[in-house]
């Protein structure tokens, strides 16, 4: 998360530094993993006032500006459509300099003579947005110092915010750690509410969960009469500095609360929605939606939807949907704030691949109580911003409650854990200025009600580790270390690897091991591109000793091209070592990794005097020794994705995934390589990070019951063009066809001139299985049928009878 300092500093006073203040909240939990400053001095620019923009003759895109810097007008070439007449802009006369060191003079842009610049937010360092020039407020006097505008440069923390810390995701939020830390009181927005016209009960039918399960709360308040434009430049700023674009007033200021408090809002414009009636319902079947980035998306049984008296208008908790967005026409607004299950919003994020600000904040969870001072907090921000009427009143869809927590929290037991001499009355300061409020007080311990903000917050160990962190973990106290055998420790991880390397040896390969050490020049035959991220040795005991490998497979296409060397022309290895990458920083991380490589006739060694294995057999091979050590391992969901890597033959690398995690990747050495060792035969290498290999090695497998009805199994031969994969055809059955289609094997690919030229025959062996009854054939007869419908639809293929 990018945290603007100055806006930080709108809740808490404090004198520290950047770095200082970086260092105190990743000492107290919150990792600060950089600080970065925008903007700069701004020396030279001023705001120009735009006279007249009319297109320049002979250009289909530039305009040409009429700017006032206060003293006179100059004529400036601008390509942006905002530049229009009347605006304040951000400009640069000839003379003065940008802030990434540009110097602006008098150009000459088709026949024209342009005096300096319009500048845009990127060319001010200010992001990385260049769809327009930087907007300035309107009543900002023409020549005066943009620095006085736009103020100094902005120092922005950028946070690493741990998932049990949700309320930590906000402005506010991290004010009141920085409060805590220093003792100081928080300050939050006066919010004053101006309501006038019809009550919001007579602008909205009314607000409908079916499940509070899902939606434990819903609010909805309503404003007429409202003008779109562009928000304030203050709040634009601040957006633009926590990387969120600016829309128009309303949207930015849902935007804003949000980063603000950290409570998701959504703007609906009022008259899109059907009898103006919220239902909060899950998706009914087959029912699709367009969401605000134009995509059409197919909704599942259980997904969360926000919902008119016809169809779904948004994904709760995700995004709204294109049709009830706020628009250029819009004059009514209903504000939503609401609270939604995180598992729920969670699920349908990963399942649509839509991952955004709000649903990143419903996922961890977000304060059941706040939900309404989020909406009156941009409800007053609208009216400020935006104009019109606030309807009287809140429709507050409230089925449940926000349920009491309290927990006891022992004086001794915090001082015997932490090991700190902490005073009972401190103790307690602490919680309250964490704002979690101390109901009752003993002489050994004090009772707090933990706050809906906080729900991490369950235990007594919690509120140690809150008192600790406050006061200052490095006023822990050394001690000795204890040395002692714990029953029951888990070397699981040693296990795994070691059984790793049984499952190889299992499958014909023999172990190698080389020194970490390698000679440039080996690694340069497998590309130089990498040549800044390698470590190099200070005293390294030879020149061939240079380097630390920063790969597995130079060392193991050395090993095959030896062994060759000495009449060895068949093997299967494989290597389980270290690998060293330097970082940007000139930090340098080791990380383990597993090397394949297969030689010669390794998987029919009763052929050897005969023709080797062609490449395809050589790739076949090392594919489905991989195949066979992921099932092993129970790495699920492998897939192999093409690729291109330099030290391979083309059409043969292939990386290797776990669902979208990369494991790696395979192939065949390319030629180049294997002269370098006089290896006429095909070699197949291949490479993975060792730790997601073995990490489930011991899952238990989840028991299914025996199939108590019998199979059927049908052929089905597929003609497509050369270009398909197995791997597209099997995935469009699976994801298509009936669910008792239960087995699909390829066990030929047959090609001839009687199928067409770049077509090839593909037969599978399709099995069918009912759980609940014997299948018929009228019934696999259908389900054969509509898994040939399946691949016409999706991949259109054809048939071989």
């Amino acid at each position: 998360m990018k945290l603007p300092v100055s806006w930080l500093k709108d809740y808490v006073d404090f004198e520290w530094t950047a770095e200082e203040l970086a260092e105190k909240l990743t000492f107290s939990g919150t990792e600060v993993e950089g600080i970065e400053t925008v903007g700069g001095t701004f020396d030279g620019l001023i705001v120009g006032a735009l006279v007249a923009a009319e297109p320049l003759p002979g250009a289909d895109r530039l305009r040409l500006c009429q700017v006032s810097d206060g003293r006179e007008t100059l004529s400036v070439v601008c390509g942006a459509d905002n530049a229009v007449a009347g605006a304040k802009i951000a400009f640069a006369p000839p003379g003065s300099t940008l802030p990434n060191g540009t110097a602006i003079g008098e150009t000459t842009l088709a026949d024209t003579v342009s005096r300096g610049m319009l500048c845009a937010e990127d060319e001010l360092g200010l992001s990385d947005d260049h769809s327009g020039v930087l907007i300035l407020p309107p009543d900002a006097e023409p020549g005066t110092p943009l620095a006085k505008i736009l103020g100094g440069p902005e120092t922005l923390l950028d946070l690493e915010v741990t998932w049990n810390r949700p309320d930590c995701l906000s402005v506010i939020g991290m004010a009141r750690e920085v409060a805590a830390l220093l003792g100081r009181p928080l300050r939050r927005p006066d919010i004053a509410l101006n309501e006038s016209g019809p009550a919001v009960t007579d602008l909205v039918a009314g607000v409908m969960i079916e499940d509070a399960r899902l939606c434990p709360r819903y609010t909805a308040r309503a404003l007429t009469g409202v003008a779109l434009g562009p928000s304030p430049f203050w709040m634009r700023r601040r957006l633009s500095l926590s990387g969120i674009r600016a829309i128009n007033n309303i949207v930015d200021i849902t935007n804003y609360v949000l980063l603000e408090c950290g409570q998701p809002l959504h703007a609906f414009d009022a008259d899109r929605l059907s009898e103006r009636r919220i239902v909060v319902r899950t998706a009914r079947p087959g029912e699709r939606m367009r969401t605000l980035d134009e995509a059409d998306r197919a909704l599942t049984p259980d997904t969360l939807v926000i919902a008119d008296a016809e169809q779904p208008v948004a994904i709760a908790g995700i995004m709204g949907g294109a049709g009830s967005e706020i628009g250029s026409a819009t004059t009514q607004v209903l504000l939503e704030s609401a609270c939604f299950d995180p598992a729920s919003i969670r699920a349908t994020a990963s399942r649509l691949g839509l991952g955004t600000e709000a649903s990143r904040r419903f996922e961890r969870g977000i304060d059941l109580a706040g939900v309404e001072w989020a909406s009156r907090r941009a409800a007053a921000l609208m009216v400020e911003h935006a104009g019109g009427s606030l309807a009287p009143g809140v429709i507050d869809a409230f089925p449940g409650d926000t349920p009491a927590r309290s927990i006891p929290c022992r004086y001794d037991r915090v001082r015997a854990v932490t090991g700190m001499d902490i005073g009972n009355d401190t103790i307690a300061s602490i919680l309250e200025s964490l704002e979690i409020p101390v109901a009752k007080k003993t002489a050994d311990a004090c009772i707090v009600a933990a706050p809906s903000f906080r729900l991490d917050i369950e235990e007594e160990a919690d509120l140690i580790e809150e008192t600790a962190r406050i006061h200052g973990l490095d006023k822990v106290p050394a001690t000795a270390p204890v040395s002692r055998i714990v029953p029951g420790a888990s070397d699981e991880p040693f296990r795994a690897v070691s059984f790793c390397r049984q499952t190889l040896v299992g499958l014909g390969l023999s172990e190698i091991m080389n020194y970490s050490f390698v000679s440039p020049a080996l690694l340069d035959l497998f590309g130089a591109g990498d040549a800044d991220r390698r470590v190099a040795l200070p005293n390294p005991v030879s020149a061939d000793q240079g380097f630390l490998r920063n790969a597995l497979t130079p060392h193991m296409a050395e090993t095959l091209g030896r062994n060759l060397s000495r009449q060895v022309d068949h093997a299967a290895f494989f290597e389980i070592g270290r690998v060293f990458l330097r970082a940007e920083d000139g930090s340098v991380r080791e990380e383990s990794r597993l090397a394949l490589g297969l030689m010669g006739a390794v998987e029919r060694r009763t052929l050897r005097g005969k023709a080797g294995p062609g490449s395809a057999d050589m790739f076949l091979a090392l594919k489905g020794i991989v195949t066979a050590l992921t099932k092993t391992l129970h790495v699920d969901s492998i897939g192999f994705e093409p690729e291109k890597q330099p030290f391979l033959e083309p059409g043969t690398a292939m990386a290797v995934y776990a669902g979208k995690n990369r494991l790696g990747g395979l192939g065949l050495l390319n030629r180049a390589l294997r002269s370098e060792w006089r290896m006429r035969g095909p070699v197949a290498v291949a490479e993975f990070a060792l730790e997601p290999l073995v990490v489930r090695a011991f899952r238990m497998p989840e028991l299914k019951p025996l199939p108590v009805y019998p199979a059927v199994i049908r052929d089905l031969a597929v003609v497509a063009d050369e270009s398909a994969t197995h791997g597209q055809i099997e995935a469009a059955l699976l994801n298509n066809a009936p669910d008792v289609l239960v087995g699909i094997e390829l066990f030929d690919i047959f090609r001839s001139p009687d199928i067409g030229e770049g077509r090839k025959s593909l037969a599978y062996s399709m099995t069918y299985r009912s759980s609940e009854k014997t299948l018929t054939d009228e019934e696999v007869n259908a389900c054969h049928e509509s898994a040939k419908n399946a691949l016409r639809q999706t991949l259109g293929v054809d048939f071989r009878e």
